[in-house]
């Protein structure tokens, strides 16, 4: 009987037939893994210090199920069996490194989908099958590998979701290009690009020309896939963006640098514009640039959300604000106000209870009508300053007038109160066309500041000189000084530095407020300098006419 040989070569030899690919994986599962180590040495920096088994972790595990995977009947129905597992051990190791990221961890799974097809295919192609098997295990090990390690390492949700959906948008464009003429993957990549409604994804020729456009992109850009391909992407920038060639240095610095980032104004097809934030990826066939991805969000909401926020935390910190103004506005009212009425009342009693001491009538008559101005005073003070809070400027009353007789008279009414303490010095007249009842409270407002802030007993001087065009005033005391903290919000609306609010002298907090309101009413500009233990001067700078800057009223208010 003859026995029929099984195979039969040239010279009479047996050739076995060729190996499967399960076979071929575990054959080549130690070369596969030596290959994979030493490029994952030279291209991932947290890899060069780990040790050989450390830096294998789990891999050799998983190439083992693979080669399972492809003997099974179904070898898609076994891997989807194992899909909710495979690669979190990998992904969980690596979370145990702290020089490892996780763009380092998804270009591990890069490099070893790269080598465990040069391997595999070195006798041969893959069938088609075998080939969407592994691409699938890759994929679905990158994805758990790179899920595990987010939550390993409490990566926000919002940053695990934008990395995956770059890494898929990667991995689905690096399947596309290896495997160009298989139908089936090319589906995959269109579904899956396709399926994106909240991220504009599509790419770009070398020379920037849009060749696919998903439907995120129509919901954002505006744009339909037959209005948009074919056209360079600069439509999508705004002109002032063109006009600075950003299309052109984005993928520039993308090709340059292996990705480029960045937000920035866009343009929508009916011509509106939003903040958008832009990821621009080269992709590269055989070494050679082949175009672009871009994966592009739409950050209005955001911007939104955040400018609401801003303002928001602004109407409160402005209600604090009123508050603390209303609260201490009751006080000085309660306080200073309450002072003069009743020292007034008090003279009038006086004068009504004893008619026969007509010579002490006179006195308590001034003492009546003193404290009446007093009030009248701070109430004008009081309005004005109200005025100024609500953006409104002084209206002023202009004549022509010379400043240093101004400075004396003041100083001279001011002796009779605080002491003779008060010194006037001027280089000559000092003429000009201001108002002299301001510049009588502008004096009389920065002498009180100077009695209730200074050393007590020292001069207080009145400095008045000219320049060509400007006239110049100046109000020196002597004592501890102002710091630059104090000296900053000085003029603000009911301010007090730390020294007012630490003593007892009264005060309503409006008096420089008042200050700064008539100077500028008349062009002019209030200042001050200090330093510890030297003194404070305030000086004021006006020109010489003020009628251009002013508007005037026939009477005070």
């Amino acid at each position: 009987m003859t026995i029929p040989a099984l195979s039969v070569a040239k010279d009479d030899e047996f050739v076995s037939p060729p190996a499967s690919t399960a076979q071929r994986l575990r054959l080549s599962t130690s070369r596969i893994l030596q290959t994979w180590e030493a490029r994952t040495r030279q291209q991932v920096p947290a890899a060069q210090a780990e040790a050989s088994p450390a830096l294998r972790d789990s891999l050799p595990d998983m190439l083992a199920e693979l080669a399972t995977t492809l003997e099974q009947p179904s070898p898609d129905q076994a891997l989807g069996e194992r899909e909710h597992a495979l690669g979190r051990e990998h992904g969980y190791e690596r979370a145990s490194l702290s020089a490892y990221s996780l763009e380092q961890v998804i270009h591990e799974y890069q490099l070893l989908r790269q080598v465990l097809f040069e391997v595999l295919e070195e006798e041969g192609p893959l069938s088609t099958a075998d080939r969407d098997v592994l691409l699938d295990a890759v994929q679905v090990g990158v994805r758990n590998a790179a899920s595990e390690f987010s939550r390993q390492r409490g990566l926000e949700a919002e940053n695990g979701r934008k990395a995956l959906l770059e890494v898929h948008a990667q991995l689905e464009q690096q399947v596309d290009e290896r495997t160009a003429a298989l139908a089936l993957s090319e589906e995959r990549f269109r579904l899956f690009v396709e399926g994106v409604h909240d991220y504009a994804l599509f790419t770009l020729d070398p020379e920037g020309v849009i060749t696919s456009w998903n439907f995120g992109c129509v919901r954002v850009k505006g744009y339909t896939v037959q209005e948009a391909v074919g056209h360079h992407f600069r439509m999508l920038y705004t002109e002032e963006g063109r006009d600075r060639r950003d299309p052109e240095d984005h993928l520039l610095l993308a090709a340059r640098e292996g990705r480029f980032r960045g937000e920035g104004m866009r343009r929508r097809k009916d011509g509106s514009t939003f903040l958008a934030d832009a990821l621009i990826t080269p992709m590269y066939r055989d070494g050679l640039l082949i175009g672009f991805s871009k994966v592009m969000q739409d950050l209005t909401e955001r911007s939104l959300l955040l400018r609401e926020r801003d303002l928001s935390r602004s109407t409160v910190e402005n209600f604090r604000a009123e508050r603390e103004v209303r609260e201490r506005f009751i006080a000085m009212v309660s306080h200073d106000l309450r002072t003069p009425l009743t020292a007034a009342k008090m003279s009038a009693q006086i004068i009504l209870r004893r008619p026969e001491a007509q010579e002490r009538q006179l006195e308590h008559a001034v003492r009546v009508v003193s404290n009446l101005e007093r009030l009248d005073q701070m109430i004008s003070d009081l309005l004005d300053a109200s005025r100024l809070r609500e953006g409104q400027a002084l209206s002023v009353e202009l004549s022509h007038f010379d400043l240093p007789t101004l400075a004396q008279e003041v100083a001279e009414e001011l002796t009779t109160v605080h002491g003779d303490r008060f010194i006037v010095h001027s280089n000559g007249k000092v003429e000009g066309c201001w108002s002299r009842d301001g510049l009588r409270r502008v004096l009389e407002n920065l002498a009180v500041n100077a009695v209730k802030y200074g050393e007590p007993g020292t001069p207080i001087t009145f400095s008045v000189h000219r320049s060509e065009h400007r006239a110049g005033l100046r109000v020196l005391n002597l004592g501890k000084g102002l710091t630059p903290e104090e000296q900053e919000g000085l003029f603000g609306h009911f301010h007090r530095g730390q020294e007012a609010e630490r003593g007892a002298q009264p005060g309503w907090g409006v008096g420089l407020t008042v200050v700064r309101g008539v100077v500028e009413a008349l062009g002019g500009i209030v200042g001050v300098t200090s330093t510890p233990n030297s003194g404070t001067t305030f000086f004021v700078d006006l020109p010489l006419d003020s009628r251009p800057f002013v508007k005037e009223r026939p009477g005070r208010e």
